[in-house]
């Protein structure tokens, strides 16, 4: 608990130009305290911090304060002028203390779900129960992405090609351009997802003839981008360069690879620019499982 994030909230820097020099008088502490995980509450945090151009984040997430104690410990701990503590709190007691000792200690604080719960009670005119175990029910929504990620290892580049059928989508692309984490992110939200890698020494499995047009997606990237991706992965593998990240041959392997998309009809999504979350976002619309 307690334990920094190695990433911070500093902003990209776009065409690799150098970073700005840091102020150390603009360098602050985000204390995330909530009662669960905090995955959303670090989201959310560090989606805020990149938006604000020379001043320096430390993300500190502090999971799991379900009950007083936890929180007086995590509270006793922060300290210094430019802390700043942001809680996800359920229940209204452990809301209350927070403010109370950040009010005392005058740490700057913001309730994240607090205005959420009201304009939701307002919305439907009842208030919020603030039941802390309802946030890890085993639900039927819980078991179908724990299925889907068991779906997921089994169906990882190119395993499992025998029940591909069962995929809800099939993401197909050469080697380096991110299948298997999109396949994860998107498992993770209850899609059954198989992934399916080509080359010019194996082509496209036969098996993929067999799964309708509507499942299958095809994730490609610009051929220099794709070329660096191979270089740095060889290097971390101790490899020689080899044909496989050879620029005339990636190039060859991109235009053919789209060139058969193509031809059977595949959607197909350039990731060169793109995020895991952004290129699940595409692929979701791409297949009509969402609209955007």
């Amino acid at each position: 608990m307690g334990k920094k994030r190695p990433t911070t909230g500093r902003n990209r820097i776009p065409n690799g130009s150098a970073p700005p020099r840091e102020n150390p008088e603009k360098t602050y502490t985000l204390h995330l305290i909530s009662g669960s995980t905090g995955d959303l509450l670090y989201r959310l945090a560090s989606v805020a911090v990149t938006q604000f151009s020379g001043v320096a984040f430390s993300i500190v997430p502090h999971p799991l304060a379900d009950n007083l104690e936890k929180l007086t410990k995590i509270l006793d701990k922060i300290r210094g002028p430019r802390a700043i503590v942001i809680h996800g709190l359920p229940d209204a007691s452990a809301k209350q203390f927070v403010r109370s000792h950040c009010v005392r200690e005058r740490l700057p604080h913001f309730d994240a779900t607090g205005p959420l719960f009201e304009f939701l009670a307002d919305c439907v005119g009842q208030l919020a129960d603030n039941d802390l175990t309802r946030l890890h029910q085993v639900d039927a929504a819980y078991q179908q992405r724990i299925s889907a990620l068991e779906f997921a290892l089994e169906h990882d580049d190119g395993l499992g090609l025998a029940t591909l059928k069962q995929a809800d989508i099939v993401i197909v692309g050469l080697s380096r351009v991110s299948k298997s984490p999109t396949t994860f992110y998107l498992s993770s939200r209850g899609y059954k997802v198989a992934n399916v890698s080509t080359s010019p020494q194996t082509g496209f499995p036969g098996e993929l003839a067999r799964i309708a047009k509507k499942k299958v997606v095809a994730l490609t990237m610009q051929p220099k981008h794709l070329r660096e991706i191979r270089v740095e992965r060889m290097k971390l593998a101790g490899a020689p360069g080899t044909d496989y990240d050879a620029l005339e041959n990636v190039i060859r392997e991109v235009v053919e690879f789209e060139a058969e998309c193509r031809r059977r009809g595949y959607e197909m999504i350039d990731v060169t620019n793109l995020t895991i979350e952004q290129t699940a976002a595409h692929i979701l619309k791409a297949l009509n499982l969402i609209s955007m």
